[in-house]
């Protein structure tokens, strides 16, 4: 087993907001802070932390996202189509990244 599919067991694997078989409710999301470049991986709960609301997609996830490193306060707003795909992403203090740009950031740190 190389060093990344030790990362994939970890932290899980898939593109981000992809579902883990073990975790069928969960959506995964990667951000870095716009400040110090930490990354961060959060969960959404697709039961309780996603809203239908009239916009540019089907769902919307607002969350505060905090990096453990300068402790910034990103505020991120997703919105995400019926397949629970980005359509469209703002986030101030930071950025969505994919998942390949965390894992690459986890292996340079």
């Amino acid at each position: 087993m190389g060093f990344m599919d030790a990362l994939k067991r970890i932290f899980g694997g898939g593109t981000s907001g992809a579902a883990d078989s073990s975790d069928p409710n969960g959506l995964w999301y990667h951000f870095r802070c716009g400040r110090c470049g930490s990354v961060v991986r959060i969960r959404a709960d697709r039961r309780n932390d996603l809203n239908r609301e009239d916009g540019p997609a089907t769902y919307v996830l607002r969350k505060d996202v905090m990096d453990n490193t300068c402790f910034q306060l990103m505020h991120a707003e997703l919105w995400l189509d019926d397949r629970y795909n980005v359509v469209t992403a703002e986030v101030s203090g930071g950025e969505l990244i994919t998942l390949e740009e965390y894992e690459q950031a986890l292996v340079e740190e």
